[in-house]
């Protein structure tokens, strides 16, 4: 693994971490100054919208989430992560848990010091797919 990956795989932990604990600066400072998030409707964010949409996030009442990369390919001063969201809620007061699996995929980008800041985000739910069932 090299030292591009580890940084990377790092992030994705900092982030959980950061997200996970209602530390907002933590995950933000992993943000390019303009963030494109692909499920929004209005997609182009700048870091201070950014950070204000994750702090609203964080903000819902038990929310949780695993974050775990399973491939970075790194093109030059780009890296692509494709991973795993765990994304549990907590509905207390006896409610159910819901629990949502969800895949991601990042592009990265290096910056002048040598690191990376994620600039542009996409994720949706897991769908099962079994080939050549044709739907059934």
């Amino acid at each position: 693994m090299t030292e591009d990956e580890k940084f990377l795989r790092n992030m994705a932990h900092e982030f959980e971490e950061g997200f996970n604990s209602g530390d907002v600066d933590r995950i933000i400072r992993f943000y390019a100054d303009t963030y494109v998030d692909v499920n929004l409707r209005n997609p182009v964010q700048t870091k201070a919208e950014r950070r204000e949409y994750c702090a609203q996030v964080m903000a819902r009442p038990g929310i949780h989430l695993k974050v775990r990369p399973d491939e970075i390919l790194i093109r030059g001063d780009l890296a692509f992560v494709r991973g795993t969201i765990l994304l549990t809620q907590d509905a207390g007061s006896g409610g159910e848990t819901t629990r949502i699996e969800l895949r991601y995929l990042e592009i990265y980008e290096r910056v002048q010091d040598g690191t990376w800041r994620v600039v542009w985000e996409m994720d949706g739910p897991v769908q099962e797919y079994v080939a050549g069932s044709q739907g059934h």
